[in-house]
């Protein structure tokens, strides 16, 4: 989300009499881990594409909280950070600094990872998502872990 975004869109939603629409802003950290998504969107991963709309991950920890406080001011009602895999410290800071609900976003570069681990440790990592600060986690593993957990139950 570019700067006064945040703020235009919850005007036209709210002057919409669409109170009940949450916005949610993207905190997205440089990475290569979106090389999965920028070639499925056809952007030439080489080239950082969208590198001017992320944040820089040396400065993250930073640059996460100041973004954050802004986006909130300006109206926004939850928070996305991406990647969650490279993103664990900056997580534990934003929930630190914020009451807003965090959405941890796992990426598709993350998937080869996390399918890696093996179903048993994509719940542990989860968890660990959890208890870091995340409210919610998106991620590509969802059908694996329900499953797991599923299968765990019966």
């Amino acid at each position: 989300m570019l700067d006064g975004s945040i703020r235009a869109v919850r005007t036209a939603l709210d002057e919409a009499e669409h109170r009940d629409v949450a916005v949610n802003p993207n905190l997205a950290a440089h990475t290569s881990l979106y090389g999965p998504f920028k070639a499925l969107m056809a952007t030439d991963p080489r080239t950082d594409h969208r590198r001017g709309l992320q944040l820089e991950p040396g400065r993250a920890d930073r640059d996460t909280v100041r973004q954050a406080e802004r986006w909130i001011s300006g109206g926004a009602d939850s928070l996305t950070l991406q990647p969650a895999m490279t993103m664990v410290d900056v997580l534990v800071r934003l929930r630190d600094a914020q009451a807003v609900p965090i959405v941890a976003y796992s990426t598709s570069g993350e998937w080869d990872a996390l399918r890696a681990l093996g179903a048993t440790k994509m719940v542990e990592y989860l968890a660990m998502l959890k208890r870091s600060g995340a409210d919610q986690v998106l991620t590509f593993a969802a059908e694996t872990v329900a499953r797991h957990l599923e299968a765990a139950r019966a």
